[in-house]
Parts: structure tokens; C-alpha cells; sequence
């Protein structure tokens, strides 16, 4: 790893630093002890391995590629305002669509231009609630109290972390949520209650999050009414990639032929979807697979790079 990447990964701790409160608690988000993110932080970097690095690279999400986000395509233009009225109105809402749909590169992207604006990000697995809580107190930075045992403490310390940022309207994006278990989906009725229009929360997930609600509540499963209810019985839908769209993505990463943009628009296989706007009804063609389109740019832009070195 060169200087310049350790560099990178310097100011993500301070950016990270300053929305978590310490380096203490940065130290254990990362999972490494103060003294490496002291050391990392006073460029004491002989001192420091570079599996450190690393870790503290992967858990803070610090991005070495040279992909660029098109922030002007629908899908992440329309996410990221989700996440802008979610925060600034302390509001709750599920965002349900297929898996590709840019919905991880949006919440990532967002929750990185935004941490100093207390926006914080947690990508769930196939949780219960004690997982659910035990790795939400790890992403925030809190080591749990000594002596705490139950569940209802550990989601009382998560709480509590939220509470005390209040007046600076945090904001909590739970990506892939269709994977948490009921009872960690449950917890989430318990933060809605103690801190309603304090806090903003938006959850994403496949189609399997509004299936699993929606039938949760048509069985009258335990919570899952409630659920529904903390999240306005709602379920944002997106779009895909228009014709358009690829072309923003493809010139922001270098690929300005206007011919090859539509080749590859047709190389990822639109589909026609249906739209409604303003009482009228009508039919677009759209990628629904945002990293079917970022394979192929890389693969183009791998062909260019190769060709260039021969010539």
C-alpha cells in the first residue's frame, strides 16, 4: 500500500473520528486497537502491518478503485433524495427492488459524502436481533457495557447512541434488510418508538422485503404489522438504467464514444418496462442489472488501456 492510499484511509478515520464521537470508538469499529489509529493518525506508519491497513481500509470502506458514480442517473438521483427527505424530516421508509439496482452503490456513496452529517450505514447478513445489536454497536463504535447481558440493553445502547445525536438529525441506512431475521426486523419497531421524529431511517432490500412484510401482515405475524406501520405501509420502487443513463455512467468513467454507449446499453440487456407519470401510462427500456452495465465498461476500458500499451 502506498503513502498516498495510506493517506486516503488517514482522513477517513478523522472523518470517521468526528461522526462517531472518539477514536476510541473508531478503533473499535475497525476492530484494531487505539494505539494503531493513534499511530495512523501521527504517521507513525513503520510501526504498523499491512493487514492494519487493510482492515481499517475495509471497515471504514475506504475505495481505491478508479470507478466513478454517475450521481445524474434516475436510480441514484432518486435515492439519494430519499436519503436527503429521510433525514431532514426524521422519516422512515423501505425501499424494495430487485437485486442490481444500484440500491448498496447509492446508500455506500451517500453514507460516504455525507459522514460529517451523521449519516450512518450498516450492511445486515442473515442476523437475529442479538447479531443484529451486537454488530450495530460495532458499526457505531460502542463496545458493549460490561456486565451487559440482554438483548434489550444492547438495543438501549444503539438507542441511546441515536438519542444523543438527536439535534443533529442522524440518519440509519440498513442495506440488504430483507436478510435480518423477524425478531432483528423487530427491534426496529422499538428504535421507531423511542425515537420517532428524532431520527431518520431508511431500510433497503430485494423484493423480498416488501413480500415478507406485506405477508407477515396478511398472516398476522408477530410485529410485522407494526412494522409496516413504522414505514408508512409504503414501499419505494426504482426505475433502471434508461438509454440515457448508461451514457452517464459510461462518460463519467472515460468512455466518451457516443456509438459504443449504445452498443453497450444493448449489450446489457434492456427490457421494456412499464411507467406512470402524471395519469398517463406508458413504456421505457431500461437495464434493471446496474453491475451487468459495470462489467462491461470495465471490460471496454480494460480493451482500450490494452490497446493503448501496444501502441
Amino acid at each position: 500500500m502506498n503513502n498516498q492510499e495510506k493517506l486516503k484511509i488517514v482522513q477517513a478515520i478523522l472523518t470517521e473520528e468526528k461522526r462517531l464521537g472518539s477514536a476510541n470508538r473508531v478503533a473499535t469499529k475497525c476492530g484494531v486497537s487505539p494505539a494503531t489509529i493513534s499511530q495512523m493518525k501521527n504517521k507513525k506508519w513503520s510501526l504498523i502491518r499491512e493487514e492494519m491497513w487493510q482492515k481499517v481500509a475495509s471497515a471504514l470502506r475506504v475505495d481505491f478503485t478508479s470507478w466513478n458514480i454517475a450521481e445524474n442517473v434516475y436510480n441514484t438521483r432518486f435515492l439519494m433524495q430519499i436519503f436527503e427527505d429521510a433525514k431532514r424530516e426524521q422519516l422512515f421508509l423501505a425501499v424494495s427492488h430487485k437485486a442490481g439496482s444500484g440500491k448498496t452503490e447509492a446508500a455506500q456513496y451517500y453514507a460516504t459524502i455525507k459522514a460529517n452529517h451523521y449519516v450512518y450505514y450498516t450492511q445486515a447478513r442473515e442476523w437475529a436481533k442479538r447479531e443484529f445489536l451486537l454488530n450495530a454497536c460495532k458499526n457505531i463504535g460502542i463496545e458493549p457495557e460490561r456486565g451487559t447481558r440482554s438483548i434489550d440493553q444492547l438495543g438501549q445502547q444503539v438507542i441511546g447512541f441515536f438519542a444523543e445525536r438527536a439535534s443533529q438529525k442522524p440518519l440509519w441506512i440498513i442495506d440488504e434488510a430483507d436478510k435480518l431475521k423477524p425478531s432483528a426486523l423487530r427491534f426496529l419497531i422499538t428504535f421507531y418508538n423511542q425515537l420517532e421524529d428524532k431520527v431518520g431511517m431508511v431500510i433497503l432490500g430485494t423484493e423480498n422485503l416488501r413480500k415478507e412484510i406485506e405477508r407477515g401482515v396478511r398472516l398476522n405475524k408477530k410485529g410485522y404489522d407494526e412494522i409496516a406501520s413504522r414505514f408508512g405501509r409504503n414501499f419505494v420502487d426504482l426505475l433502471g438504467a434508461t438509454q440515457e443513463d448508461v451514457a452517464k455512467i459510461c462518460l463519467v468513467n472515460g468512455i466518451t464514444d457516443r456509438k459504443k454507449h449504445l452498443e453497450i446499453f444493448k449489450e446489457a440487456k434492456p427490457v421494456q418496462v412499464k411507467i406512470s407519470s402524471a395519469g398517463q401510462t406508458g413504456f421505457i427500456r431500461v437495464v434493471e442489472d446496474f453491475r451487468r452495465i459495470k462489467r462491461i465498461i470495465k471490460r471496454e476500458l480494460i480493451k482500450s488501456q490494452q490497446k493503448t500499451a501496444v501502441l
